[in-house]
């Protein structure tokens, strides 16, 4: 593992240091897991955005059809 330096505001720190306490975690935990779910979050949502862009440029779109059907199945009223 390496270090890093992050600054991070008084009332960030105090947040990372209260949930350090409640979890009987380390300061450097905490922030390892928060990075991991932001990276992970993050990552899928450049992801989905990148696949809607290629089928967007292959017109590889919903039809009015398909979206209707959908909403009728999750019981919503499409018109």
């Amino acid at each position: 593992m390496r270090t890093t330096t992050i600054r991070l505001s008084d009332e960030t720190l105090s947040r990372v240091d209260t949930m350090a306490d409640r979890l009987n975690r380390s300061r450097s935990w905490v922030i390892n897991q928060a990075v991991d779910s932001y990276l992970s979050h993050e990552e899928w949502l450049v992801k989905e955005i990148h696949d809607g862009l290629t089928d967007l440029k292959q017109n590889d779109l919903a039809t009015d059809d398909d979206i209707r059907r959908h909403l009728i199945k999750w019981g919503i009223d499409a018109d």
